[in-house]
């Protein structure tokens, strides 16, 4: 039996909510007359990612691909809005770095066997 907490991201939710909100994020920076903040931007994605995170417990061993995927879709964002409109970069670099996220959580990081080692007598060695 396997730890829930030890699942990776579920792959489309994660990509489709987190490309969604990025989205809603872009059109809200465009109809608002006045510029928004660059903050208020980041904000959107990442308050959904962390709430993944927060809400299933995903343990570090799982959730270590932000770092990769947050420096590739900072990249897209940033290189991209120079060469197509700045709202498509946007989504696009929200959009990859979920899914780099979700494609990084399938591999666990620490115990090579994919398992958490747990204290003696917690019922959580398994027979291999």
């Amino acid at each position: 039996m396997t730890d829930p907490r030890d699942e990776p991201a579920p792959f489309a939710p994660v990509v489709l909510l987190t490309t969604l909100s990025a989205v809603a994020v872009a059109a809200l920076q465009y109809v608002v007359a006045e510029r928004l903040n660059l903050k208020m931007l980041l904000l959107g994605p990442v308050a959904l990612v962390a709430f993944e995170v927060v809400v299933h417990e995903v343990w570090w061993r799982r959730w270590w691909g932000a770092v990769p995927g947050a420096v590739v879709g900072a990249a897209v964002y940033f290189e991209g809005r120079q060469m197509v409109w700045e709202p498509v970069a946007y989504v696009a670099g929200w959009a990859l770095f979920a899914v780099i996220f979700c494609l990084a959580g399938r591999v666990a990081l620490g115990d090579p066997r994919g398992r958490e080692a747990g204290p003696a007598g917690s019922g959580g060695d398994q027979a291999e």
